[in-house]
């Protein structure tokens, strides 16, 4: 008897219906979360040099996880640089109590944002240290008021760091000035067996990845796997999509691109202004195919020192820029042949599969549920 009243209540529970759909939503987002980790080749680097007990740890003791985020921008440089230590003038960090599994360059691309670059900086110091990574961050900056070109100068940023002996870089990383890591367990490091994208999960974003071929915000990739594709393309003028033909050029050249799961790879997106989107998006991509000539881009640029933060490569694109200190650059870059396809990622077709599931096995408990109460 007393069961069949429980029975009875159950039934005219006017909150099953909702428990129910809250069940299964949290059921679909963990599903969804765990296939899009997998389609999206996310994982945990492993220490594969345990051997060495000279060699710096992949995940050293000093790790803190995920930490607090001071994201203002009133600090003026030399707040900052009381607040850096240990760091050599041009941003050159190396730890002295072990030897450094990699050289790291990490170029970040720059213009008119200071506020976002003293925010980066003065997380991203402390952040490698804790790693125990042996770094030098070169901010690049071009000249004058032209339409920026990211690809350009990061192209021009890795082939000056590539000719620097002391020490010899084998892991570039370009890092967007606007991200912030929250997590040091998201260690940066390039991947012998692949290209890295350390950001797949963006606060602005909601900590998802939008789609399996993103690989802007953060990138590792080592000198060899970066010319096998060739560099960044120097075509696109103004914000966007240069990203998206590095994955493509990847992809031609055989990689797969891993990923830290999102739980580690999150990141705080400084706001700002969005910029004028590059022209003729969609068409430069299509020409990929049928541009097999060299594409030879002379520069001008300066070089400077940037306190102990970073190690200033300022561009000159043009005639009309008199910088104090002049040094001629040939970049040549080689552009990829292949045909330009902007696919859905696959977790984005499962993930709607399984919304529209759900959606009727819901409908369908529902109708059951008010057959009970009827």
């Amino acid at each position: 008897m007393i069961n069949n009243r429980r029975i009875l209540r159950l039934k005219n529970n006017e909150h099953l219906p909702v428990i129910i759909l809250a069940i299964t939503i949290i059921f679909i987002i963990h599903f969804c979360n765990k296939h899009d980790e997998r389609t999206a080749n996310q994982y945990m680097m492993e220490d594969n040099e345990k051997g060495n007990p000279r060699l710096c740890p992949l995940y050293p003791s000093t790790l803190q996880g995920n930490g607090l985020l001071d994201m203002s921008s009133n600090m003026e440089w030399a707040d900052i640089e009381q607040r850096i230590k240990y760091v050599q003038i041009g941003g050159i960090y190396s730890p002295s109590d072990c030897i450094p599994r990699q050289h790291l360059a990490i170029i970040i691309p720059f213009r008119n944002r200071e506020y976002q670059l003293k925010i980066l900086l003065r997380h991203l110091h402390p952040f490698l240290q804790r790693q125990k990574r042996s770094y030098r961050i070169f901010v690049v900056e071009p000249f004058g008021n032209g339409t920026f070109n990211k690809g350009l100068i990061m192209n021009i940023a890795f082939n000056h760091a590539s000719k620097i002996s002391a020490p010899v870089f084998n892991c570039f990383m370009f890092h967007d000035v606007d991200l912030i890591p929250e997590n040091d367990y998201n260690v940066y490091e390039c991947d012998k067996h692949g290209p890295r994208h350390l950001a797949p999960a963006v606060d602005e974003l909601r900590y998802f990845l939008m789609y399996n071929d993103l690989i802007g915000g953060v990138l590792a990739v080592t000198k060899h796997q970066f010319m096998k594709a060739n560099g960044w393309s120097n075509l696109y003028w103004g914000w966007g999509f240069e990203d998206d033909d590095m994955n493509h050029r990847l992809r031609h050249a055989g990689y797969r691109v891993s990923r830290p799961p999102n739980s580690v790879g999150r990141y705080k997106m400084i706001r700002h202004e969005k910029q004028v989107p590059a022209f003729n998006r969609l068409p430069l991509g299509y020409q990929q195919d049928y541009d097999s000539i060299m594409s030879i881009v002379v520069a001008k640029f300066l070089v400077s020192s940037l306190l102990l933060f970073g190690y200033t490569c300022q561009l000159c694109l043009t005639t009309v820029c008199t910088p104090s200190i002049y040094f001629n650059w040939f970049l040549i870059v080689t552009d990829c042949r292949y045909t330009y396809a902007y696919l859905l990622s696959s977790y984005t077709f499962a993930g709607g599969v399984l919304i529209s599931l759900s959606w009727t096995v819901i409908s369908l408990l529902h109708l059951v549920v008010h057959r009970f109460k009827s």
